[in-house]
């Protein structure tokens, strides 16, 4: 295999990955700040604003990880015509994903409002907590379509290897988001207190600001002018590729979450107090993931990039790097969960049945899994980079195929916390053998 530019060994991989990957972790650490404000304002009003608040965020996630595609689909087919130095390409992909984010948000924003209170109901909503929650839920959902163009817009600027415009408007609608929920929520600085559906009114202008403001960028900005000398119309040959992406993301995100339901489903049948040692372990590996997945932004930009400009080697090169940050940033986490595991404990519980159940074992296994963790979530993103998602669909079946079963014994069986967690251990061991395997095999070079 012969690269079209061979790369030396001073080649600033690693410099690419943290000049990318540096931004889109900081973007989404935007999120549980916003989360954490957000949550913190409405609860001081009354556990009903409060659980009708958390249920609300828990459709809309639900709904929106289906359209997950507009930012992971779009980043991997624009960056992979960026590689090419296509930039007409790069233009009509965007192009067609707003198309698809403006027809798919107002379907969502259309359903949500009609079928508000069947949606909380499901969700387990006393009839306190869905007249409470029915009018904010209906407002907060009308800004779908501005949701997703700005899904569109992130996959946009990560496909053409620009991560720091995201953070920047990422930074801007957190700021006012919490700055509108406190003033809307309480009626501070001369506004009218609203309480909940302030925080619904604060989310739509952050939403709309942050659309507005990448729209503006595209259209007016010299920066993006090459890509917009495009025929501004749809066809099914810029939609096809996007739905290919869709589809496969879609099952392959839904075999997980069906993974981690059944694990929750599972602990929690076991008892409150394992129920909430799981929640503190769980928020753990999320962490990990969050962080990590700043690092697997940058590969899938990367990997795209790579690809499209026929430098196979280059990009195999980029994924070596990548896989030493990826055991890089999971040692660091298993070093400080290490150290800080009895602050961790006493941060998140006071309860000595809770923390009994964080026993050594259970320590041991959180620590150690960590640096595989970090191998699965880079490779994740470098073979969505690559466009090999179907591959990616099928892995992610196998794994629930494997954790599921372990989940329910864990629980028939008496296995307890350990059990639970053994399962997901099991799924992520599936992951990396999977992804490693691909990785090396070099199958996910192929043209697609």
């Amino acid at each position: 295999m012969t690269p079209a530019n061979p790369p030396t060994k001073r080649t600033p991989y690693l410099g690419e990955i943290l000049v990318l990957g540096a931004p889109a972790v900081l973007a989404q650490a935007s999120l549980p700040l916003l989360n954490i404000g957000e949550t913190a304002m409405i609860g001081r009003l009354s556990a009903e604003a409060l659980a009708a608040r958390a249920i609300g965020a828990a459709i809309v996630g639900t709904v929106y990880w289906i359209f997950a595609f507009l930012t992971f689909g779009t980043t991997s087919l624009i960056g992979h015509h960026f590689g090419a130095k296509d930039s007409k390409a790069c233009g009509g992909i965007y192009f067609h994903a707003l198309f698809l984010a403006v027809i798919g948000g107002v379907l969502i924003a259309a359903a949500g409002v009609l079928f508000t209170e069947p949606l909380y109901r499901i969700m387990g909503a006393d009839a306190a907590v869905t007249a409470r929650g029915a009018d904010y839920f209906r407002l907060y959902i009308l800004s779908a379509p501005l949701t997703l163009i700005v899904y569109s817009s992130i996959g946009f600027y990560r496909g053409i290897q620009n991560s720091k415009v995201p953070m920047v408007i990422a930074f801007m609608m957190t700021a006012i988001q919490l700055g509108l929920s406190y003033a809307l929520i309480y009626g501070r600085f001369g506004l009218a207190p609203l309480g909940l559906m302030g925080a619904a009114v604060a989310a739509c202008c952050a939403q709309l600001a942050g659309a507005l403001v990448y729209l503006a960028r595209f259209f007016y900005s010299a920066e993006t002018a090459p890509y917009r000398e495009i025929p501004w119309r749809i066809g099914a040959a810029g939609l096809r590729p996007l739905f290919h992406i869709g589809q496969d993301l879609a099952i392959r995100t839904g075999a997980l979450r069906l993974s981690l339901v059944c694990a929750t489903a599972s602990a929690a049948r076991m008892g409150a107090a394992t129920l909430s040692a799981y929640e503190i372990v769980f928020q753990l590996f999320m962490l990990c993931s969050d962080v990590i997945d700043g690092l697997a932004i940058a590969g899938q930009a990367l990997a795209a990039k790579y690809l499209g400009s026929g430098e196979k080697e280059r990009a195999y090169r980029m994924g070596v790097t990548l896989i030493r940050c990826g055991i890089g940033a999971g040692l660091l986490f298993t070093v400080s969960f290490a150290i800080a595991w009895q602050t961790i404990a006493e941060f998140f519980t006071t309860s000595a049945a809770v923390t009994a159940l964080l026993t050594p074992d259970v320590v041991l296994l959180v620590c150690l899994i960590q640096p595989l963790n970090g191998i699965v979530f880079v490779l994740d993103g470098l073979l969505i980079g690559a466009r090999d998602t179907r591959y990616l669909m099928w892995a992610m079946l196998g794994g629930a195929a494997i954790m599921v079963p372990l989940a329910w014994s864990a629980l028939q069986f008496g296995w307890g916390l350990l059990g639970v967690l053994l399962a997901i251990v099991a799924l992520m061991v599936w992951r990396g053998a999977t992804n490693v395997g691909r990785f090396y095999c070099g199958a996910w070079q192929l043209e697609r």
